[in-house]
């Protein structure tokens, strides 16, 4: 970018390693992603009960919509991999 100062001009850094470029870290936050994607995940249900203290009806009836598809068609999705 013509004219602009950015953090590598100000830190003397050039090329594409280094802290803020995209080549600096990857094989952590790879194995960080892996270690994560192991972990089981949080119930669906949280979905729906970590935004308001007191839940809307519309927010309601789309888990109780959930509930139901999963009932139906869990089968189809890899729910082995949340937390019950």
């Amino acid at each position: 970018i013509s004219g602009c100062e950015t953090w590598e001009s100000r830190a003397g850094k050039s090329g594409n390693s280094g802290p803020g470029r995209a080549g600096f870290g990857a094989p952590q936050v790879l194995e960080a992603f892996e270690r994560a994607e192991r972990e089981p995940k949080p119930p669906p249900r949280l979905l729906f009960s970590d935004v308001y203290r007191e839940m809307p009806p519309r927010l309601r009836r789309q888990r109780e919509e959930l509930e139901r598809h999963l009932e139906t068609y869990g089968e189809h999705y890899p729910l082995q991999q949340f937390q019950k």
